[in-house]
């Protein structure tokens, strides 16, 4: 029962029909074999006779940097469509050929002579590969193959590189389905069966009993088979078969970080120069019953549109104009019929549509109206509450045939993305009727209330997709709302994720802000039939989430009108503002809007053709990012580069702030770091328990990807952290980066994370000082246990992991203060500002106080009155007298406490890096209580002997802490253990671990100050 309510909330929402089989595990048995080729065995190698060639070519084949005609000849095997390879010696080029049928092929003339080899891959002699095994729909092989005991842990050291056995073979997914189990009303003459594929990654024919049906080749698109012959005749079982040839080309339509990402694990396999990886049946699988007097409905697709003027004041509950909602109906008949369509919703009486439909495909719009008295408003995290409601639409046919109905959730809110300012009267009248963009900043305005966007950016939580789970997309999600976040990014190098996290988005009140899914490496759109199909699956299926604020083009495409990039307009845009005229389009991320397409006002779309500017506003931002360095590794440079601390922070020059100024949406920006020892330790082996693994170097060469020969495992694990520990910590000693064991690494890890929180605090708390109002930090999770950006770990529950994400220091430091309503920060100098970007206005008092390490005490320094206006963007500055502060010697404290005297932030701030604190040598212990608390949660109960800098709890337990990364002086404090689930306190209290500053210092030799680098080291 657990699975099938699993697989229900992974599931996308299935066909409207009848009848419906799943043919998903368990209740169907599938198997996945190979195709009983050969293993690869090496290269057979010939001169070439000189001569100028016409060699068929892949689009990405010429690869220069290859020295030998071995490693052009492993490239040939890596690349999924290379037939042979030519390798010039002389000028360190491989050439990938293919074969003109391959659909990825150029014709490119070159001149050889006797430096060129031909190589050709050859398989072993001897009998074939031969293997079977159980296999899960939905799921991926490689999870498969590691389930059945056949590969370890595809991410544990390095063993993804080792990928022969899913990249140079054809797997085959086997299941027996049974048409009995879909009863009698499939046999009547006319009957459709549809046999439906919600997902298929990498190219894969599917056949039924032998006889092919067609070739799936997007991941992001539901294949639907018409299979009605099954439906005459006595009812009998039928084989069907996905066979995955690593040769079919499929334009690049998979997840772009498949294979690797500056955060994902790269593999050395790849399809048309794209990296590739995990392949399989990723969705549900179900046969979809249409007799002749019924008919499908493919789609259910929601759009609100709010029917008042524009509002630049808050919707008041009750008083607003109310919401005009329209629902497409998208059908699938057998024959032609008539019929009515029936819409009733949760808050007012339903209206009914008679309707003849056509044999086939179509579609039709069904309206209703929901008053402000019937409907409450949806908000984001933090404005208000987020009220669902539900719509079913029924066809009933008039013959008496089967009505078929489908239910969706729907919110009600008007979300603005504003490109002007509209707190000017005359620009909002001046700005209706018009099109395209303004250049005065971007920010959202919901239901009215100008939004100060935080949050971060999605990533998938995992590279296989066999390990997906909805309770870790929706534990996630709640780890974002619980740190204050009010939006998140789904990110175009990725998935359409499940429904499992938009429901938690429209739950927990978080705004997304959706990229198409295309990126960079081989994974630009064109103009085809299948990508138009596509899209328009993704949009239909998703339009219903009130989370999902704005459709934008891309990740990092800068669209330009007339070049290839103008496609992104042209063709993925357009057909994405044509399936939802009810929310706002942008063109890329970052992106400088439109100058015609789009209403000026909120960025609907208008109809007419969108196009962007030629000119750029400066309006919305990515970077920078503050990379690892300092090791080789496949990301990163080997050399050391160091960078300024930022501690204290230095505020910019006071400027305006608030939507009536020029302003800034900042949609990525980060700094990288590495996950903590539980997660880090179970993919890798012991002896490899430290930041460099105790190995020799690689030799890594390229780019902004590297790639790297060796044995090192951690080269493989993205980005270095040495020049964060450096520049945070000081001047490594001799070896200590070198060193491995349990307690090296966990202090090198510490290190890591915390120059990452700290890093990023700056940062943020900098933006929060100038007008930006949009701040999505780059990334919010990792895919993996690696060095990269999440200020979540790695969340599917295997070995060491948490659900959902481990919170890293840098996540509990958004909760408790940089993401705060309310926040008071102060920098170099004594300069300080307090900050509203909450909905009601502020009156209350900041206290500033000094911690001293060394002796515990606490003193005032500053309090000062507060009376800010309802944000976003409100605010303030103020000056404190540090000239008796000593950075080295204490901590800043600033808290914001409004007129009832509750506390709404607490900003810990330092003022030099951790390698020039003088701190008290602390011994810290954490005990947990005998019982829970009435709310599930436990008391745990931390103590030091000396004032302890960023306390950090840790443990193996489900579930994460009510605060952590914290000062504590001499004595107690109560923190609380939050379970996700059932707390296992056993657990908890045995995994159980407080580490502390003091305690993670570098070692002796004692640690250099930091210095300011060089600029040959900065380069």
């Amino acid at each position: 029962a657990a699975h099938a309510a699993e697989l229900t909330s992974m599931s996308d929402a299935k066909i409207g029909a009848p009848t419906i089989l799943s043919l998903d595990s368990p209740t169907t048995r599938w198997t996945a074999s190979t195709d009983g080729a050969s293993p690869p065995a090496g290269c057979g190698f010939t001169r070439v006779q000189p001569s100028l060639v016409s060699a068929v070519v892949l689009a990405s084949g010429r690869v220069e940097g290859v020295r030998t005609r071995e490693a052009c000849c492993e490239r040939c095997w890596a690349e999924a469509l290379c037939v042979s390879s030519l390798h010039d010696a002389g000028a360190a080029l491989c050439l990938l050929q293919t074969s003109p049928e391959s659909g990825a092929a150029t014709v490119l003339a070159a001149e050889v002579d006797e430096a060129w080899t031909r190589c050709e891959p050859k398989r072993a002699d001897g009998p074939p590969l031969s293997l079977q095994i159980d296999a899960s729909v939905p799921g991926d092989l490689l999870t498969d193959l590691q389930r059945a005991g056949v590969i370890g842990d595809p991410l544990r050291e390095k063993n993804w590189l080792n990928s022969s056995l899913w990249s140079h073979h054809t797997w085959t997914y086997t299941a027996s389905i049974s048409t009995a189990q879909l009863g009698s009303r499939l046999g009547r003459p006319g009957s459709r069966l549809l046999l439906v594929f919600d997902g298929i990654k990498m190219g894969a024919t599917v056949e039924l009993d032998g006889a092919r049906l067609g070739v799936a080749a997007d991941q992001f698109l539901r294949y639907s088979f018409d299979v009605s012959d099954l439906a005459v005749g006595a009812p009998r079982t039928h084989t069907l078969a996905v066979s995955f040839d690593p040769a079919i080309h499929v334009d690049g339509r998979f997840a772009a970080c498949t294979g690797g990402w500056d955060w994902a694990p790269y593999s050395h396999s790849y399809l048309d120069g794209a990296h590739t990886m995990s392949k399989g049946i990723w969705k549900s699988v179900y046969l979809a019953a249409v007799p002749p007097s019924s008919a499908a409905i493919l789609h259910a697709v929601p759009q609100i549109f709010y029917r008042g003027d524009y509002p630049t004041a808050r919707l008041e509950e009750g008083g607003h104009a109310g919401f005009r909602v329209a629902v497409v109906v998208h059908f699938e008949a057998a024959t032609p019929l008539r019929g009515t369509l029936r819409l009733a919703t949760e808050w007012g009486p339903p209206c009914a549509l008679p309707l003849s439909l056509p044999a086939g495909a179509s579609n039709a719009t069904i309206e209703a109206a929901a008053r402000a008295s019937e409907v409450r408003l949806w908000w984001p995290n933090g404005l208000g509450g987020q009220p669902l409601y539900r719509v079913s639409v029924t066809f009933r046919p008039d013959d008496g045939g089967s009505p078929v109905t489908v239910n969706r959730t729907v919110g009600f809110r008007y979300v603005a993305l504003v490109t002007g300012n509209d707190t000017d009267p005359s620009f909002v009248a001046r700005a209706s009727g018009r099109e395209g963009s303004g250049s005065h900043g971007m920010l959202l305005r919901v239901n009215g209330v100008a939004l100060f966007a935080r949050g971060a950016n999605v990533i998938p939580t995992d590279e296989l997709e066999g390990r997906w789970s909805a309770a870790a997309h929706a534990e996630m999600v709640s780890s974002a709302a619980a740190a204050r976040f009010n939006m998140l990014r789904v990110w175009g190098g990725g998935a359409f994720l499940p429904d499992a996290f938009y429901d938690a988005c429209d739950a927990r009140g978080l705004l997304v802000y959706h990229d198409m899914q295309y990126a960079q490496s081989g994974h630009s759109p064109k103009a085809t039939a299948t990508q138009e199909a596509e899209l328009r699956h993704a949009v239909r299926r998703l339009a219903s989430h009130p989370s999902i604020a704005v459709w934008d083009g891309c990740n990092e495409c800068q669209v330009v009108m007339g070049t290839p990039t103008g496609v992104y307009a042209t063709f993925v845009m357009t057909v994405v503002a044509s399936e939802d005229a009810s929310r706002a389009v942008w063109p890329s991320c970052p992106a400088a809007g439109w100058s015609s397409g789009v209403r000026l006002l909120d960025a609907l779309p208008t109809g007419r053709p969108l196009v962007t500017p030629k000119s750029r506003s400066r309006i919305e931002t990515h970077g920078p990012y503050q990379h690892g360095s300092g090791f080789a590794a496949v990301n990163g440079a080997s050399r050391l580069a160091l960078f300024p601390p930022n501690l204290p922070i230095k505020l910019p020059d006071a400027a305006p702030t608030g939507p009536a100024h020029p302003n800034v949406f900042a949609s990525e920006f980060g700094a990288v770091a590495m996950s903590s020892f539980e997660s880090m330790a179970p993919t890798l082996a012991p002896k490899h328990w430290g930041l460099h693994a105790g190995q020799r170097s690689d030799n890594c060469s390229g780019g902004f990807e590297r790639r790297c020969e060796g044995e090192n495992v951690m080269a493989e694990r993205n980005y270095p952290c040495d020049n964060m520990i450096e520049v945070y910590f000081g001047r490594a000693p001799a070896g200590y980066l070198d060193a491995t064991g349990e307690a090296v690494f966990r202090r090198q890890l510490y290190q890591c994370l915390l120059a990452q929180a700290l890093n990023v605090k700056s940062n943020i708390e900098a933006r929060r000082a100038r007008n930006e109002l949009g701040i999505l930090v780059w990334q919010l999770n990792e895919i993996w246990p690696t060095g990269g950006w999440g200020s979540l770990e790695y969340g599917t529950p295997v070995a060491g992991q948490v659900l959902g994400g481990r919170w890293k220091p840098l996540h509990y430091l958004y909760a408790r203060s940089v993401f705060a309503d309310v926040v008071a920060v102060c920098g170099e100098g004594g300069a300080c500002y307090v900050k509203n970007d909450g909905p009601r206005p502020v009156a209350g008092r900041i206290a500033v106080r000094a911690l001293e390490f060394a002796s515990g005490v606490v003193t005032p320094l500053a309090a000062v009155a507060v009376a800010l206006p309802a944000g976003a963007g409100a605010s303030a500055r103020f000056e404190i007298d540090l000239s008796a502060f000593d950075g080295s010697t204490h901590l800043l404290i600033a808290e914001c406490i409004d007129d009832s005297g509750a506390v709404l932030s607490t900003n810990e701030m330092l003022f030099a890096p951790p390698s020039q604190l003088q701190l008290p040598t602390a011994v810290v212990s954490a005990g947990v209580a005998e019982a829970p608390n009435a709310d599930g949660s436990i008391d745990v109960v931390v103590s030091a002997s000396a004032t302890a800098l960023y306390v950090v709890l840790t443990s193996l337990a489900q579930g994460r802490f009510s605060d952590n990364a914290f000062a504590l002086p001499p004595g107690t404090a109560t923190v609380r253990f939050l379970p996700t689930g059932a707390l296992d306190r056993s657990l908890l209290v045995s995994s159980l671990r407080a580490e502390h500053l003091q305690a993670n210092l570098m070692p002796a030799p004692a640690a250099r100050p930091y210095e300011r680098p060089r600029a040959h080291l900065a380069a």
